[in-house]
């Protein structure tokens, strides 16, 4: 994911306050302008979160969190999980990590900088979650989706949406996960997959 940040000084923008209801819970985000649906929650964010599966417990990951929408609401949704969350743009960790304390939920969230899954490469969670950055391009989102089994438990799930490209994700994840669910909707497909 090196090419989609370069880790070079960038423009930040404006800080933006961004309000978020989601199954009764009011959330707050702070966001720049520079970042990735930075003036709102997006439309596949939202429609993830809506066929999310969160487990009872354990730990479960954001990779590449952005400003933390998906990983902070599994953190409200469930108290009972730990939530890691994962992106290589540093202003994006260090937002997401504010985000965790203002809508209370920094003390089970862990916000690490880094490349894909680089940072947690020796754990096993009992979910997985991302809106990949298509950006950074397929081979990325690539990596993303079906690198997600090596770092799921026996009984995990992973869940990605996905603006494009879910036809051919659909495809490759069905070659290596024992199980495939495919859901389109409002032109987003919605992938669930379990090792």
């Amino acid at each position: 994911m090196t090419h989609y940040f370069k880790g070079k000084k960038q423009s930040i923008g404006r800080k933006i306050l961004i309000p978020f209801t989601f199954q009764g819970l009011t959330l707050e985000f702070y966001s720049y302008s520079s970042l990735f649906s930075g003036r709102e929650v997006d439309l596949g964010t939202r429609l993830l979160l809506e066929q999310i599966e969160v487990p009872d417990e354990g730990k479960v990951l954001d990779i590449g969190c952005g400003y933390g929408v998906i990983g902070i609401t599994i953190a409200k949704l469930n108290p009972k999980l730990i939530v890691y969350m994962t992106d290589i743009n540093p202003l994006a960790v260090k937002i997401t990590k504010y985000n965790a304390k203002i809508n209370g939920v920094s003390e089970r969230v862990v916000i690490l900088q880094g490349n894909l899954y680089e940072p947690v490469k020796n754990m096993k969670f009992n979910g997985i979650y991302s809106n990949p950055p298509l950006s950074a391009g397929m081979d990325i989102v690539k990596e993303i989706v079906l690198n997600a089994k090596k770092y799921l438990t026996n009984n995990g799930i992973a869940q990605f949406v996905l603006a494009r490209g879910g036809e051919y994700l659909s495809r490759e994840a069905s070659k290596i996960y024992s199980y495939v669910k495919v859901i389109r909707k409002k032109g987003y497909t919605i992938l669930k997959l379990k090792p």
